[in-house]
């Protein structure tokens, strides 16, 4: 009996043993997947949204009545510490309804072809005629609910009424029901017979001023651009012809086709301009990058396979090379678009649009100096915003010079000649047309005054047609005149110091000059000042 009683709880402490091993693995299990609940929970928090701006969007392409049908549920919050009786759209596609407000760098190519174009008869020639013009028309607001919203749609915007006013940190969410009227020809919105897109075919919050309580409702500007917007979260679908290709802002999250039409749908968070562009020639060169996401090429016929890989590795290599000089974007899929017509080259979220990818003429390395900018732009127009009718330069002399700085740096190109130390080149700009003569090479002799009369820093209205030439030529001299003295390391620094503070956000001239100051010291902020304050060039000392 002893014997046995001695023996006994040797068993049952082993079970126990076991069962407490049990209990507790089973509790690390547990807490393991809490944990991991958590933590999918707290990831699945950082990746959502904290946008103050979403636009979820339904669009359908009608290429019989070349429109574009759509309905928008716009959410925004109220971060401006006012109460807001009233929201207000840029609805820069009105542009396109009379001559007048028409863009002016594509005005000769659309007389061109106008011209061109069959006119049997007089119907026939009104019909032409009618296919240039464009616009928008608002059909309906209303809350979510369905209640009617009043709107007031006018001069390149609307104003939509509030029921209710909106207070600081609250959120209020309308549906807005519209079509646009695309125009036939070039422009940053249009189609062709075989091609559609562009921008300014969305409601883009217009900006508010805080200080003042009042909305930018300025109208897009014909002889420049009026760009000022909010960067911004979108979910679109898009649908199509079932046959049509299309490079659109954003990432893939579905594509599918049904009764023959194609329904394409993407979000993308943190932009300005959410682009499409789509054609049923359009044929798709997709690689992947080193980094993990994709580049694609979209052209009209099937490119010479050893000339796009070419094209390709150059892409990947600009990209990169702005990455490491800026900062990285967030881009998933580069695309790159060709346009119908040699004066559509456009940049907007992750979809450039190119007249042509190689180098031409006297241009050297292997992508055009479009394209190059047009790369650039992604950082220093639309990652980094600013009001282009007075900061042109930060947009235009920023990325003209960063291509210049690429050929500089990776292609063993020498500085370009500048207009600050007496040497003045020929312009060889294959996208800038002078509204008046059509020239694509200006001899220095023939020079828009402007150059030399105005400074870089002049606002858009006080310099009309040539702004674009201003700040892209002028800009660009300055900044390598600055670089020659403060070195390319400086500039790197600034860069990367530029984009830390203004990625996401909207910059200014004078942002821009006293970032180099605290940065580089004041001798440095002086000296891109005096540049910035030149009118007639001279040699800097």
């Amino acid at each position: 009996m002893s014997n046995t009683s001695r023996f006994q709880p040797r068993p049952t402490r082993w079970k126990l043993a076991v069962t407490l091993l049990v209990i507790c693995l089973m509790a690390q299990l547990l807490a393991g997947c809490a944990l991991g609940g958590k933590s999918e929970g707290k990831a699945k928090k950082e990746n959502a949204s904290t946008s103050p701006i979403q636009y979820q969007i339904n669009a359908n392409w009608n290429e019989q009545t070349r429109t574009i049908q759509s309905q928008a549920v716009v959410t925004i919050r109220n971060v401006f510490n006012r109460n807001l009786k009233e929201l207000v759209f840029h609805w820069f596609a009105d542009s396109y309804r009379k001559p007048e407000t028409m863009p002016v760098q594509f005005k000769q190519r659309n007389e061109q072809i106008r011209n061109q174009s069959p006119q049997d008869d007089a119907q026939n020639s009104h019909s032409i005629d009618d296919r240039f013009f464009g616009g928008i028309t608002t059909k309906k607001v209303t809350t979510l609910e369905g209640k009617a919203l009043q709107f007031k749609h006018a001069n390149q915007s609307m104003t939509v009424t509030l029921n209710k006013g909106l207070a600081p940190n609250e959120t209020v969410s309308i549906r807005i029901q519209y079509e646009v009227q695309v125009p036939y020809g070039a422009q940053r919105l249009s189609y062709t017979d075989d091609y559609v897109g562009g921008t300014y075919w969305t409601p883009q919050l217009a900006v508010f001023d805080s200080i003042q309580g009042g909305w930018n409702r300025v109208p897009n500007n014909p002889k420049y651009k009026s760009d000022f917007f909010y960067a911004a979260d979108y979910d679109v679908s898009l649908n199509m012809p079932a046959s049509w290709n299309v490079a659109m802002t954003g990432s893939l999250i579905d594509q599918r086709v049904e009764n023959e039409r194609k329904i394409v749908h993407s979000n993308v968070q943190n932009v300005r301009h959410f682009g499409f562009y789509a054609s049923p020639k359009y044929i798709e060169t997709k690689v992947d990058l080193p980094s993990g996401g994709q580049l694609s090429v979209f052209t009209f016929e099937q490119p010479d396979e050893e000339q796009m890989k070419k094209y390709t590795a150059a892409l990947q290599d600009a990209i990169g090379f702005y990455s490491d000089k800026i900062g990285m974007l967030p881009i998933k899929h580069w695309k790159f678009a060709e346009a119908p017509f040699p004066e559509m080259t456009d940049s907007l979220n992750e979809v450039i649009l190119f007249n042509r990818l190689g180098a031409a003429g006297n241009e050297q390395g292997v992508l055009s100096q479009d394209v190059l900018r047009s790369i650039a732009k992604q950082w220093f127009s639309l990652a980094i915003g600013h009001n282009a009718l007075t900061e042109g330069f930060l947009e235009e002399g920023l990325s003209e010079f960063a291509a210049q700085y690429y050929r500089h740096e990776q292609e063993g190109a020498p500085w370009a000649m500048s207009i600050w130390n007496g040497q003045y080149p020929n312009l060889s700009l294959d996208t800038w047309k002078d509204p008046d003569a059509g020239a694509l090479v200006i001899p220095s002799e023939q020079w828009p005054a402007v150059l030399f009369q105005k400074q870089v820093t002049t606002p858009a209205f006080h310099v009309g047609q040539y702004s674009e030439l201003l700040y892209r030529v002028k800009g660009a001299a300055l900044m390598v005149q600055w670089v020659q003295k403060a070195g390319t390391e400086a500039l790197d620094i600034v860069w990367h110091k530029y984009f830390q503070r203004y990625n996401g956000r909207m910059a200014t001239i004078d942002g821009f000059t006293n970032l180099i100051g605290s940065t580089l010291g004041d001798a440095r902020k002086s000296n891109m000042q005096e540049l910035l304050s030149m009118t007639n060039p001279k040699p800097l000392a």
